[in-house]
Parts: C-alpha cells; sequence; structure tokens
C-alpha cells in the first residue's frame, strides 16, 4: 500500500464565510474569510479591523470559546496583523 504525504498545501480551503457575534463589551462580531484567512473585527464604536493570516482553527477555537472577547483578546490582538478597514 502506498502512502501519501500531506502537507499544508494539500488541504482544501472552502470559501464560505462566517460571522460570530461576540457580544462583549468592545467588540461586536468576528467575520472571518476561508479563502484568505483574515478575521475582521467589528467593534462597538464602530471601527473594523482585519487581521491577516488567521488559521483556521483559531476561528473553530473563537466559535467554540465560552467568552469569544477574552479569546479575541488572548489570541488575537496582539498576535496577528492588522489593518484598518
Amino acid at each position: 500500500m502506498k502512502t501519501r504525504k500531506v502537507t499544508p498545501e494539500s488541504y482544501v480551503k472552502s470559501n464560505v464565510d462566517a460571522t460570530v457575534n461576540v457580544n462583549s463589551s468592545a467588540i461586536e462580531t468576528a467575520d472571518y474569510e476561508y479563502g484568505t484567512e483574515a478575521l475582521t473585527l467589528t467593534f462597538t464604536n464602530g471601527s473594523r479591523y482585519k487581521y491577516s493570516r488567521v488559521p483556521r482553527f483559531l476561528f473553530h477555537g473563537l466559535q467554540e470559546a465560552a467568552s469569544k472577547g477574552k479569546f479575541i483578546n488572548n489570541y488575537v490582538i496582539h498576535s496577528y496583523g492588522y489593518k484598518a478597514v
């Protein structure tokens, strides 16, 4: 039997986007683009920031987190490059 080495390039990426309602005092929503691995956070003051190269597993963790605001503060805000949108 021949075995095939699985590399990150062989993973199939979905183009389906997803939104999570964060319900924190500072952040309203988190929008994830699977195709580009971009996470856009919309803050309660109306500002929006797009974080780049956020792994899919991190967004899945955000979806499952009991406190989404704490999760974002702990794993996203200071860990990934971003720009205002």
